[in-house]
């Protein structure tokens, strides 16, 4: 009789908790930053980035005045984006605003010119004048010399007239120091 007991009270303490992790297994990420960006960059040269910005309903309602999306490319991120010191590549208020009660998305563009060879951290902070809702430090970039060495190469023989081989050449050299995503 005593095991049929705890058997019933083992199966109804699992019908509870079941359906309460089920339901609140969204609530680990709320608000949710994607970022596209290259892994590699050159030195001085533009470096573009996206960040997709999605939110579950009513997770951006108490916010104090307009969310802003700041980007920065940093050896280190900070606490917040006051704090996080490099090339800021995004500092935008978000278009549109989150609507009260709603589930929010959007896609913020920037782009900024690294200052600095080596790795560095792409840090991104989505909040408004008071409070962070949410940060990235997933993401890395390898402003590189040998893919700035390679493009500057290839910018100077593109300049010239005539010379395809060589045009040709550099822009291999160039292709294979910098990656695909690397503008030329």
């Amino acid at each position: 009789m005593i095991r049929s007991w705890r058997a019933i009270a083992v199966a109804g303490a699992v019908a509870v908790a079941v359906p309460a992790a089920t339901a609140g297994a969204d609530s680990f990420t709320p608000v949710r930053l994607q970022i596209t960006v290259t892994p590699v960059a050159r030195l001085h040269a533009p470096l573009s980035l996206t960040v997709h910005v999605s939110a579950d309903p009513s997770v951006l309602d108490d916010r104090d005045g307009p969310m802003r999306m700041h980007v920065v490319l940093a050896g280190e991120c900070g606490g917040t984006f006051a704090y996080t010191q490099g090339v800021v590549l995004v500092n935008k208020v978000l278009n549109p605003q989150p609507t009260t009660g709603r589930a929010y998305s959007a896609v913020v563009r920037g782009s900024g010119r690294p200052n600095a060879y080596g790795v560095q951290t792409v840090c991104a902070y989505l909040d408004d004048n008071y409070e962070t809702f949410a940060t990235d430090t997933s993401n890395q970039v390898n402003v590189s010399q040998a893919c700035t060495t390679a493009a500057s190469r290839y910018d100077k023989v593109r300049r010239k007239r005539g010379h395809k081989r060589a045009k040709a050449a550099a822009k291999r050299a160039a292709r294979r120091a910098c990656g695909p995503g690397v503008p030329l």
